[in-house]
């Protein structure tokens, strides 16, 4: 599935936790195998892990997982490599990947389709570069869906325990048929899958990176700006200029509003606001798979440490210019560490795929275009129209 289509797994994300409509191939006492057909083609495998207790778990049920550029800074075993190319955001980053697991080569020989294994279709012996994504609290609040290539993992924390989880991983097979010759030796891999996972989300480098996890980003909160939007710097000519003489040491003596007549973003303001100090500065509006409200953004901690001092400095100053220009004393204040607020439902969601209407008329056929709205709807599987992603 194409990257722009995650959305299509998210909104699968509630049935991947259901029961219904899956054909159960193999049951153990730990774990449960199932299969069905996928919607948008091929086949599903689902690994269904009932309880796997996790070490020293985290307070917040839905930090099991951790970002994949930060899977990527942890050193695994030498089966699995994995380098991160890019970030998008926090949570959103393309790997270099190559995974020759055992638990891999095995689902690769059951799985395989009547051409052979499908290891090139999922499984990677050779570096393969791929973007994986990180959502916290969806589809429930307190769950985590890590997504790759052609797998969703889902984890939830157990209603009565604070150290086990429930734990599903679903992968797509390119063909739209199940491997019944190797039914036989399902139960023991549903079994080793288990002890797998539990083995990897124990072990010593996987609480390192939620140590790590835990503090790589910071959420920053612009608050106290109700008498219009915060000041700039301005080193140029303007009709809205407010000159304080207290920033002339700083050569920071004139301001001017930023985007007056714009809806306020943060992330654009600090950019802005950096760069006339000479600083480049990277900011985003996305953290685990949802936006954030346009008076907060996210910053990598360790990078903006190192730009705060002068932040701050010229922040004071901008303090002074917004006093001189609104008058009263309320201030724009930045907020440090704080909570990111963000939409209810995953961004990828917020985005619909191009779809085509195909009606069918007594004996020949019509295409509709359709505007493309806000948010995914889910496609109508009765009655005479027919909805196609494309």
């Amino acid at each position: 599935m194409a990257d722009e289509n995650y959305g299509v797994w998210l909104n699968f994300a509630s049935q991947c936790m259901s029961d219904e409509q899956w054909e159960v191939a193999a049951t153990t006492r730990e774990a449960i195998l199932s299969h069905r057909s996928c919607p948008w083609g091929g086949h599903l495998i689902k690994l269904e892990c009932r309880s796997v207790f996790i070490q020293n778990a985290p307070k917040d049920p839905c930090d099991l997982f951790v970002r994949p550029e930060v899977r990527a800074m942890s050193k695994g075993p030498m089966e699995l490599t994995l380098k991160c190319k890019s970030i998008h955001a926090p949570g959103d980053a393309i790997l270099e990947r190559t995974n020759s697991m055992w638990i891999i080569r095995v689902a690769s020989v059951l799985f395989g389709h009547c051409q052979g294994s499908f290891e090139h279709h999922f499984y990677e012996k050779t570096p393969m570069s791929t973007r994986h994504r990180l959502y916290k609290n969806f589809p429930e609040t307190g769950d985590s869906i890590y997504l790759a290539t052609e797998a969703i993992w889902l984890a939830r924390r157990l209603a009565d325990s604070s150290c086990r989880y429930r734990l599903v991983v679903v992968f797509q097979t390119p063909e739209d048929t199940f491997p019944t010759w190797a039914s036989s030796f399902f139960p023991a891999y549903t079994s080793m899958f288990h002890k797998a996972a539990e083995r990897v989300l124990n072990g010593p480098g996987f609480q390192d990176m939620r140590a790590i996890d835990a503090k790589m980003y910071m959420v920053l909160s612009m608050r106290s700006f109700n008498k219009g939007p915060p000041l700039i710097p301005q080193s140029g000519s303007s009709d809205d200029i407010t000159t304080v003489s207290v920033g002339e040491h700083l050569g920071l003596a004139s301001w001017t509003r930023f985007a007056p007549g714009e809806k306020f973003n943060l992330g654009n303001y600090l950019r802005c606001f950096m760069q006339h100090l000479g600083h480049k500065m990277k900011t985003y509006q996305v953290m685990d798979g949802r936006k954030l409200v346009p008076y907060q953004c996210v910053v990598v901690r360790h990078e903006w440490e190192e730009l705060r001092k002068s932040f701050f400095e010229a922040f004071r100053v901008q303090k002074a210019a917004y006093r001189h220009a609104n008058g009263g004393t309320s201030t724009p204040s930045l907020l440090e560490d704080a909570r990111p607020h963000s939409a209810r439902k995953p961004a990828d969601l917020c985005v619909q795929p191009e779809v085509i209407k195909t009606i069918v008329r007594k004996t020949f056929l019509e295409l509709e275009e359709e505007e493309i709205s806000n948010c995914l709807k889910r496609s109508n599987s009765t009655g005479e129209v027919m909805t196609y992603f494309v």
